[in-house]
């Protein structure tokens, strides 16, 4: 019995559907199946997933906050794997987002695209990607640890991100070797996050 069916055995038809849909991305790395193949995936009739959604892409939104959910599990697994204010644990951070993009490509891209709700997205950021406060929590007591409690932690994290996502998603599009065949995704993070630490906090970064 697939997870999907098992939701659905104990009466969550709504979990059971974004279970059978994850499952069917998962499968086939692709966002193109039907609401019918959802539906069978989860045992149920094909009228069935539109007791809870209005279509498809009202289900492709829920699977993205599974999606969402499952980076945030883990980047804190990660986090909880470091000393506090290690640089360690911020360089691990990177390397799980590298590794989430490369091994759940469709649910990365997914997790990204502007699917008409960008303002509720906007609204519930926080609450969405508890992965992204994981490193900014990460990053200020780096800061503090380094005798600089008074930099923008958030600011600090949004740059990382944004060099980790670009890095993630240059090599989906197996372009980030382009110019330098040397190149190998978690060694330019790496050095890159090095680098801008060691401006912005301090030597010892």
């Amino acid at each position: 019995m697939t997870d999907a069916r098992s939701n659905y055995h104990h009466g969550d038809l709504r979990n059971a559907l974004i279970i059978a849909a994850a499952e069917l991305i998962e499968r086939d790395g692709t966002l193109d199946f039907s609401m019918a193949e959802a539906a069978a995936n989860a045992g149920v009739s094909a009228a069935a997933p539109y007791r809870h959604f209005a279509d498809k892409e009202e289900l492709l939104k829920a699977v993205r906050q599974l999606a969402i959910l499952g980076l945030g599990v883990e980047a804190a697994k990660t986090a909880s794997q470091h000393p506090a204010g290690s640089i360690e644990g911020i360089l691990e951070m990177g390397h799980t987002y590298l590794s989430y993009a490369r091994k759940k490509r469709a649910f990365f891209s997914l997790m990204w695209d502007d699917r008409g709700d960008i303002e509720e997205t906007r609204e519930n950021v926080a609450e969405n990607h508890g992965g992204f406060m994981v490193l900014v929590n990460l990053l200020k007591a780096f800061c503090e640890a380094n005798g600089n409690p008074s930099i923008n932690s958030l600011q600090l994290a949004t740059q990382i991100w944004s060099m980790t996502h670009g890095i993630a998603t240059l090599e989906a599009s197996q372009l980030i070797n382009l110019f330098d065949r040397s190149i190998e995704p978690e060694a330019l993070l790496d050095h890159s996050v090095r680098t801008l630490l060691a401006g912005t906090v301090g030597p010892r970064g």
